[in-house]
């Protein structure tokens, strides 16, 4: 853990020029972003504590010192709460809990694609209708490792790039799977790009454009709900604006 929150703060401070933060960059710059000493000077702290944060040797940043950093890296959500998680020494979410036979019904019964996610977006379960949107959709799969490795799921996602992202960024919000980033990154250049930004996002919310083999070019609203108590599960519902019956098969 206190690897990670090292390797999250270099990645971060290279994401910020001096201009974001209200600094003049000056003279000839030899670092991406901003310098350690600059970042240290944002966050009013001093540079000598941020450089032990940056090389490890400090585990335990008070929360008012990681609020300071978020500000100074211009974190949303998601990353600041990211960050306090790193500092606090906090464990993962859990992967691969028990289903709550309440929210195993959620899933069989919805008339709309709906699978149920763990927390590094393994499967967990799916309905008939997400199988027929992507059979992919099987427990046990995990959607990360096919976003980048698998062709057939590559070809079925019309914007590749920003399902690539939003992959790469939930998966590092939800911390631990080392054994999958390590996969990926020996295995997808893209991946080792995405990574290397450390964004931390989760779509809770959006739009995706398939190319299904059978159905074409499919626009579909989904909406990702948190279940409560469950150690970091979530169920992914697509739907159709205006209501419209999803056909497929």
């Amino acid at each position: 853990m206190r690897g990670d929150l090292a390797e999250f703060l270099r990645a971060r401070r290279a994401l910020v020029g001096p201009a974001a933060v209200g600094l003049v960059a000056g003279g000839r710059r030899h670092v991406r972003g901003l310098r350690r000493e600059e970042l240290a000077l944002v966050a009013g702290i001093s540079v000598d504590y941020y450089v032990r944060l940056e090389q490890g040797r400090d585990r335990r940043p008070s929360p008012e010192v990681v609020g300071a950093l978020a500000r100074a890296l211009r974190l949303g959500p998601d990353a600041t709460a990211h960050l306090h998680r790193l500092a606090a020494g906090a464990p993962p979410a859990g992967t691969g809990q028990r289903i709550r036979p309440a929210v195993a019904r959620l899933v069989d019964t919805s008339p709309w694609p709906a699978v149920l996610l763990d927390a590094t977006l393994t499967v967990l379960r799916a309905n008939a209708a997400a199988r027929e949107l992507n059979p992919r959709h099987e427990p046990g799969r995990n959607l990360v490792r096919d976003a980048f490795l698998d062709p057939a799921t590559a070809a079925l996602h019309a914007d590749l790039a920003a399902v690539r992202a939003e992959c790469a960024a939930a998966l590092r919000s939800a911390g631990g799977a080392e054994e999958l980033v390590t996969e990926l990154l020996a295995a997808s250049a893209a991946f080792r790009e995405l990574w290397a930004r450390a964004d931390v996002s989760y779509c809770r919310t959006g739009t995706k454009l398939f190319d299904h083999p059978s159905a074409g070019r499919l626009r579909l609203d989904y909406e990702t709900l948190e279940v409560g108590d469950s150690g970091g599960q979530r169920l992914l519902v697509y739907s159709r604006a205006g209501g419209d019956d999803l056909m497929i098969g």
